[in-house]
């Protein structure tokens, strides 16, 4: 995407730099709020199931209260020890709202499937073997995700980021304010294969979703397993995963064909 033509404002950048940091803002705090509902739903099925002695509810708002929240719903199902939380906060455009569920069935439904491992011992890093955007940002591609939004270790490996990559706002979010979620969350890994160290990134993450996975700095992972959920953080018009495969531990300008490893769409 290329910059926009500088007219009708001396400094174009500084007449987006409000609305910019307005909006970016209120996502930054959506984003939070979604962290903070999740994990006052998982304390509270936790004490539903018997691992935390204290009241379902009660623990939740305690979570939601320590990160300057409230909870706006709680209900729990003594079946399994499941629970849905609503938490708000203070937002620049009024305020935040998020809501999430935990708990056995949560689990089963999100955690369950590997993705499918081709003949090299690659496998496909979404949950839908097509492409959005081919090569852009030097050979990085953007990868179509279903309803789902499963993304997948394309080999085995460490994770060595899960979280903000702590970039700021890129040049084509200056043009396109609308498309500015905030912070962009990544899930960098390191691989061994053929000789040769290479890094692997996913992008525009949901965040806290490689949290509910397991994946942290340091964790080991195997070709095909689940490490997130496409999201819509960072500079995006809609959720995809932004992939590359890097010589070094980066997750943009990278310098290696993904298709040589990934096999074709």
């Amino acid at each position: 995407m290329s910059a926009p033509a500088l007219l009708g404002c001396a400094g174009a950048v500084l007449c987006l730099a409000v609305p910019v940091i307005v909006v970016g803002s209120q996502v930054e705090e959506e984003h939070r709020a979604a962290a903070i509902a999740d994990a006052a739903a998982l304390a509270a099925a936790d004490a539903q199931s018997g691992w935390i002695d204290a009241e379902p509810c009660e623990i939740a708002e305690q979570v939601a209260v320590a990160h300057r929240a409230r909870v706006e719903s709680c209900r729990t199902s003594g079946a399994g020890g499941s629970s849905s939380v609503e938490v708000s906060l203070a937002a620049p455009l009024g305020s935040a709202r998020a809501a999430a569920r935990a708990g056995p069935a949560w689990s089963e439904s999100t955690v369950a499937s590997d993705g499918p491992i081709g003949p090299s011992g690659w496998a496909w890093p979404s949950d839908s073997r097509s492409v959005s955007q081919g090569f852009h940002d030097g050979w990085a591609i953007d990868l179509a995700v279903s309803g789902e939004g499963a993304l997948f270790a394309p080999y085995s490996g460490v994770v060595v980021l899960a979280g903000a990559d702590g970039a700021g706002i890129p040049e084509p979010c200056l043009a396109r304010p609308e498309w500015w979620r905030g912070p962009n969350f990544t899930v960098v890994i390191r691989h061994e294969y053929g000789g040769r160290v290479l890094f692997s990134s996913h992008n525009h993450v949901a965040p806290a979703s490689p949290q509910r996975f397991g994946i942290a700095p340091g964790t080991p992972v195997r070709a095909g397993q689940r490490v997130a959920t496409a999201g819509m953080s960072g500079c995006t018009s809609g959720p995809h995963t932004h992939f590359t495969l890097s010589s070094n531990p980066v997750n943009a300008h990278p310098d290696i064909d993904p298709f040589a490893y990934l096999g074709p769409p």
